[in-house]
């Protein structure tokens, strides 16, 4: 598998080197698989990942390693993948290692389950899952976004839930594989060596499982009773640890977190107690216990407001330790955030100003190597570096005085401290002070950063041409793959943000980069980004075809794989649809497709699942909701229900884009599938989650299906069930008109006439105003057939809507500028509308009855023509009783009804005729 970075020649010279170091000999490596293993091992100590993953494909391809040396490799690499994720300051580049981990191990453990090294890559699997809980809190550290804060908080504190039982298993294995192994054994046994291995793994799997359950904890807010149960839990194991095994470097470590709980615990001096018995222990093995002990022990110095002590205990730490590795660990980088935060502490208005000037540098000089990595302190080093460095303008003089590297560092420095446009400036004059000859390779790299600062800046051209330059003309770069992303990224950005400029030509120019990077680096990560980046393209274009060659062209060993395969699935399915909008011609095509798309997303969706990934992961849950929708709308809506409520019950945070289309999958399978209740829940913990897609249309099916279950109740005569599910509908309705994207004319209309129907006017009112505004300033609209007539009809039903809430006046008018239309007033509707809102005016007082019967037999009159006669007959005759009976005109009233129900029988339907019979035994 290649590797950025390093020359092969300069690889093997440094594995040889490392070897050395670790006391063996290299001869073939298929000669001894111990030999292999110390040598892989060694390269992992010493931070050499790309080296240890070419020398792992080296051995797959020698066809002189032993099997037994073969079948273990797949472990290998995915311990490796681990190691360089624990290491590495890029945080996409994290979660990508992580992923490729998972399935070498995974599948190790599948193809291998009988052999030794199987427990101790269960541990690998519970650490693949724990790092990806760290991953997800540091992304929540460093968003801007509460919902996003707040989701990745979730995914972490799952995954410590899910590493829990990960290294709960794999200690349990461990343990009874101890069990099996004598406790005494010669010093010439062969089996010593597994046996020692053995214990050390157990003990190692027991000792992360106490620590994961302390991060669990670190995921609830401060003092609540989750995080101290959770730190309690901890302690115990921690104790336990200690207690049984203090002579091992387990128990030591134990005893460190033991610590480490009390320090949480206000229990400071008991802490810091400990943490000085165990910066005594004299043996060097422990340096690396040691490092993470005065780390904490800083900490817990600055807690007890011993600032200037804890001040100088992280400059003896930093001199201590001072390896590159050990600066950018996490330790590290907490060490000088509390050097810069401690220091800050003693600052007082009398300080003098020459000491004051002093700490301020020691405090920049600290968190500008703080903010440059991603870490939890990140954050709140750049609020304090940004009060001892405010932004300023680079003067010319100034930059004209800067050497190159001088101008590189000043830049670095602005990137980390995010201040893109000061780094802009640095990294110009440092691209035009660079020797274009003999240091082409350090002027490409501060062109990489201006690009990149171009773009942070969201100067999007300037990002492209310069990303573009290097990406092309420097094709065998190391930096020209990543160029290439931030070219592409760019024209993305632009093309989005910049509506007014020629964002077909910057649609074209991204397409013709995505494919040349696509070409170019076919082998690496960054040619699959081009290629899901071209699909993407290609499938809002409807080329669907070429969108589903790009995802599939995607490597299966590449980490964005499955991604690549929720997609594919997603265009096959979206070729279906297209097909099946052809009518008869496209079926049977649109079927295969159909058929094609569910096949790739349970293909995929399983990928996720045995590759560990999160149940809150977003891509984890639009392949489940894009496989929900595909089973539902192809019929099989319970399918598609088995599948996604589970996955929705497991669901601990309930907001987000991906909780919000599980949910809309959900509920449209709820909907096909005739459960009404259970839809309406669903439907308010759509609301709650806040963004979603395609909400309205949806909305829309769920509302036609209570429709239906309204006139199911009202067959049945249940008004209690009716009352609550009118109230429901109500709820629903509101909820629906309130959304801004993907409304219809006719979906907003729908609405509008089913809150009528409810006799909720103001809801209505609203929504056909809105309705009215919004299609007469659409041109398009307007331009259609028959617009002018829905227009009148919405009109229409705001006379409607007015009258309800007696607005009589304003009901009057609009209904007046609806009669106005010389065809429209011919029409039944706007006749029985004026009749109504006569009888609501009389009701109210405020115009008599004799008008209104007046105007309901001059149009029961007018319908009398018509053969058959329609329901709107017999109801106008109904409603002039009505008057009659209310100008107490009774016996008129009642030779009305009786005469009409001696020539019509039927009355045109048993309702009309209850009705009348209903009416008829009031007016005895």
């Amino acid at each position: 598998m290649p590797r950025p970075g390093l020359k092969q020649v300069g690889r093997i010279i440094v594995a040889v080197g490392v070897v050395v170091l670790a006391g063996a000999g290299v001869g073939r490596a298929g000669e001894d698989p111990r030999i292999a293993e110390k040598f892989l091992q060694a390269l992992r100590d010493r931070g050499l990942f790309d080296v240890a993953l070419d020398y792992i494909d080296q051995l797959r391809g020698d066809p002189e390693i032993p099997a037994e040396m073969k079948s273990v490799l797949d472990y290998h690499e995915g311990k490796t993948l681990i190691d360089e994720a624990a290491k590495s300051g890029d945080l996409v580049r994290r979660r990508e290692l992580l992923d490729q981990a998972s399935r070498h191990l995974e599948q190790f453990v599948k193809e291998h389950p009988d052999n030794p090294l199987s427990r101790e890559a269960l541990v690998e699997i519970a650490r693949r899952i724990f790092e990806r809980g760290h991953l997800a809190m540091l992304v929540g550290e460093e968003s801007q976004d509460p919902a996003q804060k707040t989701a990745k908080i979730e995914e972490a504190r799952v995954s410590f839930q899910q590493a829990h039982e990960a290294y709960n298993k794999a200690a349990e294995q461990l343990a009874a594989e101890n069990k099996t192994i004598p406790g005494f054994l010669p010093k010439d046994d062969p089996r010593l060596a597994h046996r020692d291995k053995v214990f050390a793994s157990m003990l190692d799997a027991m000792l992360r499982r106490a620590v994961t359950d302390y991060e669990l904890a670190q995921t609830y807010p401060a003092a609540s009773k989750e995080r101290i149960d959770k730190l309690n839990e901890a302690l115990k194991q921690f104790e336990t640890l200690y207690n049984d095994f203090r002579t091992q470097f387990a128990g030591l470590t134990a005893q460190m977190w033991q610590a480490k709980c009390y320090e949480e615990q206000g229990k400071l001096g008991e802490a810091i107690g400990i943490y000085q018995a165990l910066l005594r222990q004299p043996d060097p093995r422990l340096r690396t216990l040691k490092r993470n002990v005065h780390y904490f022990y800083i900490v817990a110095l600055a807690k007890r407001k011993q600032f200037a002590l804890a001040a100088d205990e992280a400059v003896a730490w930093l001199q201590t330790y001072s390896q590159r590795d050990e600066l950018r660990s996490r330790e590290g980088l907490g060490v000088l955030f509390e050097l810069a935060k401690n220091i800050d502490a003693q600052l007082t208005p009398e300080t003098p100003v020459n000491e004051r000037q002093q700490a301020s540098k020691k405090i920049v000089d600290a968190l500008v190597q703080v903010v440059r990595y991603a870490s939890p302190f990140k954050k709140e080093s750049l609020e304090i570096l940004k009060r001892y460095k405010p932004n300023a303008a680079v003067q010319a003089q100034e930059l004209s005085r800067l050497t190159f590297d001088d101008a590189v560092a000043q830049g670095e420095e602005a990137i980390a401290s995010l201040d893109f446009g000061r780094a802009i400036s640095y990294f110009k004059a440092a691209v035009k002070k660079g020797d274009l000859v003999r240091g082409i390779d350090k002027v490409n790299l501060a062109r990489y950063n201006l690009a990149f600062a171009y773009y942070m800046n969201k100067q999007y051209y300037e990002a492209d041409v310069l990303a573009e330059h290097l990406a092309r003309r420097y094709p065998q770069g190391g930096l020209s793959p990543k160029a290439s992303a931030i070219g592409m990224q760019s024209l993305i950005d632009a093309y989005n943000e910049n509506k007014e400029r020629d964002r077909v030509a910057d649609l074209e120019r991204f397409i013709d980069l995505a494919k040349y990077a696509a070409k170019t680096w076919a082998d690496r990560e960054e040619g699959d980004d081009a290629r899901l980046n071209l699909g993407q393209v290609y499938l809002g274009r409807g080329q669907y075809d070429e969108a589903i060659a790009e995802y599939a062209a995607v490597r299966e060993r590449s980490p964005k794989r499955n991604e690549a395969q929720s997609r594919l699935g997603a265009a096959h399915w979206a070729k279906s649809r297209a097909l099946d909008r052809q009518g008869d011609a496209g079926k049977a095509a649109a079927a295969s497709e159909a058929a094609i798309a569910i096949d790739v997303l349970q293909k995929t969706l399983e990928a996720r699942k045995s590759g560990g990934a999160a149940v809150g992961d977003v891509g984890f849950l639009s392949n489940a909701a894009d496989l929900g929708v595909a089973l539902t709308e192809t019929d099989k809506p319970e399918a598609a229900l088995a599948l996604l409520a589970p996955i929705v019950q497991q669901q601990a945070t309930k907001s987000g884009v991906g909780y919000a289309r599980l949910m809309e999958a959900y509920l449209l399978a709820q909907i096909n599938a005739g459960q009404v209740e259970p839809a309406i829940v669903s439907m308010k913990a759509i609301e709650q989650a806040g963004a979603g897609t395609n909400r309205a249309q949806l909305y829309y099916k769920l509302g036609r299906l209570l429709e239906r279950e309204l006139d199911r109740l009202r067959e049945k005569k249940d008004l209690k069930a009716l009352a609550a599910t009118q109230n429901s509908f109500r709820t629903f309705l509101k909820a629906l008109t309130e959304n801004k994207t993907g409304q219809t004319y006719e979906s907003l209309q729908w609405a509008a006439e089913s809150l009528l129907s409810l006799d909720a006017g103001a809801e209505a009112e609203v929504v056909l105003k809105r309705v009215l505004d919004e299609a007469i300033k659409n041109p398009e609209f307007t331009k259609q057939e028959g617009s002018s007539e829905k227009l009148l009809r919405t009109r229409l039903r705001l006379a409607t809507a007015l009258r309800l809430q007696q607005k009589f006046d304003e009901s009057e008018t609009t209904l007046e500028g609806v009669l106005s239309d010389h065809v429209y007033k011919r029409y039944i509707e706007p006749q029985v509308e004026q009749g109504m809102l006569l009888d609501a005016q009389a009701e109210a007082g405020k115009a008599n009855w004799n008008a209104a019967a007046a105007h309901w037999q001059g149009l029961a009159q007018k319908l009398a023509r018509l053969k058959p006669r329609p329901a709107s007959y017999f109801d106008a005759w109904y409603h002039a009783a009505h008057a009659l009976s209310k100008e107490k005109q009774t016996a008129k009233a009642r030779q009305t009804l009786i005469g009409v129900m001696r020539l019509n029988p039927g009355l045109g339907g048993p309702e009309m005729k209850v009705k009348y019979e209903q009416f008829l035994e009031t007016l005895k």
